[in-house]
């Protein structure tokens, strides 16, 4: 949090007035005998009877006082906490301390998960609290989160059926035996038969040279499996061959989508010149916009033709691969647009990255996994408020193998 010159000027003439009018150690000597005087009266009230007083409704018995120090904007304060013999008396004043203290540490969380480094929230606590608090005691603040995040990936997915699923990764650098190493973070969102998406869950990849091989991808469908995933009729993700291996494992009857907007990507970086890959642009979303796969396919066929005499390695190549980018001709034309491409996953790499540009490298695997299943549940929350589709319009059901989508009645 960086404050502007004006207001940190404006607190350091005010900061310097007060210390002219009052000096430090009698302002603190003040606000001490001021809190002394509250406890005292407060603790009369509680034991209902005044010192040495006898007294029908007391309720206890005073025994002496205890020693606790207390954090203000004047400095650290030396009190003597007066105590009953049953020890039930707590000063308001702390109680209500607590909870701000709850609330502090909750802020501490919150910036961690917006992104903001361990020590700089060191810094922010200093500047509006006039306490130092090191980067370590943030960092426990932090792994509090570490039960929240685990009850949430082993959590049962069982009772609902997810037909469709977005899968994708992204890489974060993280430290690890000694190096900063690229590591993948798996994401799985579940679209819901009543219409309602999540996430299903956060995993980090083997990373054994790919980001999304067979063996990190079979990893996130066995635990998927084993918490109760049932129903997958399609799925979208980009063209890796080990998600897809283990997509067809667990999956097999699963229409595979691939991701428009990443082939879209792999086509254009096939050409060099500009006004080429303008028209390839055009052409392909043409083809994506066909009204059936029947037509789809037709221009995807003129496509063809048109580039194989200048581009004839475009053209082998579009017609081999542009074909797994109809699969969303299987779906409702309502969802269509939705689920032919990794956007709605893709929004919330966005989200990652733009806290982990201050992180840049996360000091351990842990770390990543906790932010990235902070936010992922953070999403979940706000999707529950919302459908991504009405079921009432389209129903997606699975015929001999392939999936079907019908209008409602």
């Amino acid at each position: 949090m960086a404050l502007s010159g004006k207001t940190t000027s404006r607190g350091a003439r005010e900061q310097s007035l007060a210390s002219t009018l009052v000096p430090p150690d009698a302002l603190r000597e003040l606000v001490t005998t001021l809190i002394r005087e509250t406890m005292e009266r407060e603790f009369t009230q509680f034991l209902r009877a005044q010192p040495h007083e006898r007294s029908a409704t007391r309720r206890g018995w005073r025994n002496g006082h205890r020693r606790r120090r207390f954090t203000t904007r004047v400095g650290t304060l030396e009190l003597r906490v007066p105590r009953d013999r049953a020890g039930l008396f707590q000063p308001s004043l702390f109680a209500r301390y607590e909870r701000s203290e709850q609330a502090f540490v909750a802020a501490l969380v919150e910036m961690y998960v917006q992104g903001v480094s361990t020590r700089k929230v060191a810094r922010v606590v200093e500047t509006l609290c006039g306490a130092s608090v090191s980067a370590s005691t943030v960092s426990a603040a932090v792994r509090r989160l570490d039960g929240e995040v685990a009850a949430w990936r082993a959590r049962d997915l069982g009772g609902q059926t997810y037909p469709s699923l977005v899968l994708d990764a992204h890489v974060e650098q993280v430290r690890r035996e000694g190096q900063v190493r690229a590591t993948a973070m798996l994401w799985a969102i579940g679209i819901r038969a009543d219409g309602y998406r999540e996430h299903l869950g956060t995993w980090l990849g083997t990373w054994l040279g790919a980001s999304e091989s067979l063996e990190s991808w079979t990893r996130v469908f066995e635990d998927l499996v084993a918490r109760g995933l049932t129903g997958v009729t399609y799925a979208v993700s980009d063209e890796h061959q080990g998600l897809v291996a283990a997509l067809r494992r667990f999956f097999p009857t699963a229409a595979h989508q691939r991701c428009q907007v990443h082939y879209l990507r792999n086509a254009l970086s096939r050409l060099s010149s500009a006004r080429a890959q303008r028209q390839l642009l055009d052409a392909l979303r043409d083809v994506w916009a066909a009204p059936s796969r029947v037509e789809a396919e037709a221009r995807l066929a003129r496509l063809v033709a048109t580039v194989r005499k200048p581009v004839p390695a475009l053209a082998t190549w579009l017609e081999e691969t542009a074909p797994a980018t109809l699969a969303c001709y299987e779906v409702a034309a309502p969802l269509r647009r939705r689920l032919s491409s990794t956007n709605s996953i893709e929004l919330d790499h966005a989200a990652v990255r733009r806290r982990t540009r201050v992180i840049r490298i996360f000091p351990n695997e842990p770390s990543l996994l906790r932010l990235g299943t902070a936010l992922a549940i953070e999403r979940n929350d706000l999707w529950s408020t919302r459908r991504y589709f009405n079921p009432e319009d389209t129903i997606i059901t699975l015929v001999e193998g392939r999936v079907r989508v019908r209008r409602s009645a």
